[in-house]
């Protein structure tokens, strides 16, 4: 499905340069009738050197005439489908005013930070006018609203098809909270005076990691845990297998943060949070699950809205 744009910057190869497709003269003729209106072949091929101009890089002569031969059934259809959206619009009663226009144009000024002399000047450079340059944005400002009030607006995605979509693919968006910890562990002694001694030590740490010594430099020289060879590294621990002390303060950090000196049944701890990966839940992947269902049910329906319109459409190709 080709997507609908609704603002982009088209330019447009004038007329006479596609007279030495097939031939010195060009001989325009209709390629299409599309109920009431017609399409022809140089507007046709126009279309093909605007949006087949990656297709064509490069080719000449007879392999350049062979590959536009390949692109015109499929660009003729693309063609088709334009006339038929923008007929359904014109029956909703559906218009585009000069303010709409007008707003489309400064959005694209803004994006590709254009002035509007260099926006003359590029227009002028493809041969555009800048009243053909406002019918084409015009067009394409009616197809998006077409589409909108025809498919895109009647898609409701319910909480429960979020909440199914979330069970069939919990292994996609559930992922365990992990916390990435570097500590510094202190023994506790059974003698109540020697605990106080080692909290102080503690605390003198502290300090001297907020006055900027490195963290991981006093691990290595003071800790007495397994992980002091890593400079307190632990790693990335899931919640849950962590001692319910060290979670319960790990909880309450920021990244980058140090703990005061605690106590757990193991004995005293000073902690930094180095980083945290947030777990799943589908609270947490609800709005990604509602945009990619969206996106899936708008490309069914739209091919389904398309190929309405060309069942009950009066078309002759003579291409």
């Amino acid at each position: 499905m080709k997507k609908i744009i609704l603002i982009i910057l088209l330019p447009i190869i004038v007329i006479p340069a596609f007279g030495k497709v097939h031939g010195a003269v060009l001989l325009d003729r209709i390629v299409a009738t599309v109920n009431d209106e017609v399409i022809t072949w140089s507007e046709l091929m126009r279309v093909i050197i605007l949006d087949g101009k990656e297709f064509l890089s490069g080719a000449a002569g007879k392999d350049r005439e062979e590959k536009i031969r390949e692109l015109e059934r499929p660009f003729l259809n693309n063609l088709i489908d334009m006339k038929l959206q923008l007929q359904e619009a014109r029956k909703m009663g559906l218009d585009v005013n000069d303010a709409e226009i007008d707003g489309a144009i400064n959005e694209i000024k803004n994006k590709y930070g254009l002035t509007d002399e260099t926006l003359m000047n590029s227009l002028k450079a493809e041969g555009l006018t800048t009243e053909d340059y406002r019918a084409r944005l015009a067009d394409q400002i009616l197809v998006q609203k077409v589409v909108n009030f025809a498919v895109r607006n009647n898609i409701v995605i319910s909480d429960k098809e979020i909440e199914k979509y979330y069970e069939d693919n919990k292994a996609k968006y559930d992922v365990e909270e992990k916390l990435k910890i570097r500590q510094i562990f202190f023994a506790l002694p059974e003698d109540e005076s020697q605990k106080q001694a080692v909290e102080a030590r503690a605390r003198d740490l502290v300090q001297r990691i907020n006055k900027g010594e490195d963290f991981a430099k006093l691990a290595r020289e003071f800790s007495e845990d397994p992980s002091r060879k890593f400079g307190g590294d632990m790693g990335y621990i899931s919640r849950g297998s962590l001692l319910k002390e060290i979670e319960d303060v790990a909880a309450a950090l920021k990244k980058g943060d140090v703990s005061r000196p605690f106590r757990s049944p193991a004995g005293l701890h000073i902690i930094k949070l180095e980083d945290r990966i947030e777990g799943g839940g589908i609270e947490k992947v609800r709005d990604r699950i509602k945009e990619a269902l969206f996106q899936k049910a708008f490309e069914s329906k739209y091919r389904e809205w398309r190929t309405g319109l060309r069942e009950t459409a009066y078309i002759e190709i003579k291409l």
